[in-house]
């Protein structure tokens, strides 16, 4: 299965090259499902236990299906020893989805950067930029917000505590992926945030995770745009 890019040509006299806003519409769709999906999801089960017998039919099929009773009660009682953790759950997959297609929208423009320095004849980077530019999926996030910025000569209009907050994200979200959500010393050494220590848990909230969502969305619209104007005179590209 492929999910191919909209739809978008370059017309006579364009000022902006269309493929930066091809990735950038579609990473902004799957950024809005990602949201809409958890939500959904969380409330549409909260209202299927709320039914007449709602969570004996759970258990019924859950039952049928890990072929014992036993093994079901287990499982719930490792959800409800470890509660602080899985009660976040939608919010945590929500961020990792988030920093996920921020990586994939990433990736795309960079190629596309490259690109575009090769077909249009601008000055070369330093051997250092060049390379940060090759391995920027690598690169923490605020760098790649820089090595964009500076490959493709913009400047995003993110003010420092913007520029803060989406650190914040990428830390958590590597908490996430890497040790379960717990504060590690790497994590403390690069956080404004306080009064957290080794192994507290770093839990989201609802706020700070729509707060990341609307960075991310803003975010990407200014980059492809600026970058689309950049590079408006690069062959067609896909």
């Amino acid at each position: 299965m492929r999910i191919p890019l909209p739809i978008a040509t370059k017309t006579a006299g364009a000022t902006a090259h269309p493929y930066p806003f091809q990735i950038a519409s579609q990473t902004l769709e799957f950024l809005q499902a990602s949201l809409f999906y958890a939500s959904f999801v969380d409330v549409a089960t909260g209202e299927f236990v709320r039914l007449p017998d709602g969570m004996g039919k759970l258990e019924k099929q859950f039952t049928e299906k890990l072929y014992s009773k036993e093994t079901y009660d287990q499982a719930w009682g490792f959800l409800a020893k470890y509660r602080p953790v899985f009660e976040r759950v939608p919010f945590q997959s929500v961020l990792i989805s988030l920093n996920s297609h921020w990586d994939w929208y990433l990736r795309k423009l960079v190629d596309f950067i490259r690109f575009a320095r090769a077909n249009i004849g601008t000055p070369p980077l330093s051997n250092d930029d060049a390379r940060r530019l090759e391995r920027s999926g690598s690169l923490p996030l605020i760098e790649q917000i820089e090595v964009v910025e500076l490959s493709a000569g913009i400047q995003f209009n993110l003010i420092n505590e913007q520029r803060a907050e989406l650190k914040e994200m990428a830390l958590v979200r590597n908490l996430g992926l890497h040790n379960r959500w717990e504060v590690d010393a790497r994590y403390l050494a690069n956080t404004p945030r306080q009064g957290l220590q080794v192994g507290e848990l770093r839990l989201i909230d609802v706020d700070e995770l729509y707060q990341w969502h609307r960075l991310l969305m803003t975010l990407v619209n200014e980059s492809a745009s600026k970058v689309a104007v950049a590079f408006v005179a690069a062959p067609n590209y896909s």
